[in-house]
């Protein structure tokens, strides 16, 4: 019997090997296993990403960056095509099984739809599992408790930061500041900045590919998404629908998860750290709001109903602030309702559920609301300087 089993075995594996595609879909499944395993080893996954995802950003990083587009976002476009060929070719051979054309037709369609999902999982493995499997900034290790004084101090810090330089700003008639920049020359300005951190953070060194506009943003803003990194692509992305304030401090967000700091919370922090070496003030002042929701969501939520007469004591934010601290304007709301195919909410919903489940799936807890653990990075930095 356990002849029998080996014989069958050496026969399976000589078919495998006379066959190319079979030979590449084997390998391909290996070393997808091989390496989401690796990824479970901090160790790896640091040497990795510090010494060979940057040979990936400089060759086909290089590559997908001098494309004129969003290739990530064409890649999404062909990949919802793709799941409706294979789905509208699996009914047709329900009733064309017979013909033998239609079935050659559709066992090489689905081979090479299998090649490239496999593909595709294996280049989300490299530039992004393996990257998620890596150690948290050393500064998290030597983190103290800190007091409700002492977030209540960083609040009221970023609270009068944000006040003092909004008043700096000229505006129009509906508040909003008049500053129309040069994204080009602000994405060059933020790759600067990035690379100023690099002696502190090495990963920050090296190549960066230029921002990219996505075309179709009115889902991405009903997702309200500011900006996307796509593993695929090895591209940074952005939602020019955005109010002008976010701009700076997403492209540097985005610009660390293109380094492999794919926590938000750190990805968060970094972007905060590169404004504000910036000598332009509205990138400062970008890299203030980028993170003033987070830190006056967490108090909010340790203060307002513990002590609802200190939460009401504490400084609030100018009107221009209350202006300036948004995702989109009015008008540009309108315009999405206006072109949008599916409700708001449940793109949403749709888009909270699965970021929560893929966070989950990479051991992130808590989800979205990693988003806001940059408050505890904060209290951290400004530590012996506000308390």
């Amino acid at each position: 019997m356990f002849e029998r089993g080996i014989i069958k075995l050496k026969k399976l594996c000589k078919g495998i090997l006379r066959s190319p595609y079979r030979t590449s879909a084997v390998i391909l499944l290996l070393l997808l296993v091989i390496f989401n395993l690796l990824s479970l080893w901090k160790g790896f996954s640091d040497f990795f990403t510090a010494n060979i995802m940057p040979v990936f950003l400089n060759t086909y990083g290089r590559l997908m960056g001098a494309l004129p587009f969003s290739a990530g976002e064409f890649m999404i476009l062909l990949g919802l095509l793709l799941i409706a060929a294979v789905l509208i070719f699996g009914v047709l051979l329900i009733f064309l099984r017979k013909r033998q054309g239609y079935r050659t037709f559709c066992r090489v369609f689905y081979k090479t739809f299998l090649m490239i999902l496999l593909s595709a999982a294996m280049i989300m493995t490299l530039n992004c599992s393996i990257p998620y499997g890596c150690s948290d900034l050393e500064m998290k290790s030597h983190a103290d408790a800190y007091t409700i004084g002492d977030l209540e101090k960083l609040r009221a810090f970023l609270v009068e930061k944000c006040n003092v330089m909004a008043k700096e700003f000229p505006r129009d008639e509906n508040g909003h500041l008049i500053y129309d920049p040069d994204l080009s020359e602000l994405n060059d300005r933020t790759k600067e900045l990035m690379h100023s951190l690099s002696e502190e953070f090495p990963r920050l060194s090296g190549y960066y590919p230029d921002m990219k506009p996505i075309l179709n943003s009115t889902f991405m803003s009903q997702s309200r998404l500011m900006g996307i990194y796509f593993p695929f692509s090895l591209e940074a992305n952005y939602n020019p629908k955005m109010y002008i304030t976010n701009h700076a401090f997403v492209f540097c967000h985005e610009y660390a998860h293109l380094k492999g700091y794919m926590q938000e919370d750190e990805a968060n922090f970094l972007a905060f750290r590169a404004c504000l070496l910036s000598d332009d003030p509205y990138v400062v002042y970008s890299g203030y709001l980028g993170v003033l929701n987070y830190v006056l969501n967490s108090y909010a939520a340790n203060v307002r109903k513990k002590d609802p007469e200190r939460f009401r004591a504490q400084p609030g934010l100018s009107e221009y602030v209350e202006n300036d601290n948004i995702f989109l304007t009015e008008e540009a709301w309108a315009e999405v309702e206006e072109s949008a195919i599916f409700n708001t909410e449940s793109v949403e919903k749709l888009h909270d559920d699965f970021t929560n489940g893929y966070m989950h799936y990479y051991g992130i807890e808590d989800g979205i609301a990693s988003y806001g653990r940059v408050t505890d990075l904060l209290l951290q930095y400004y530590d012996g300087v506000l308390y």
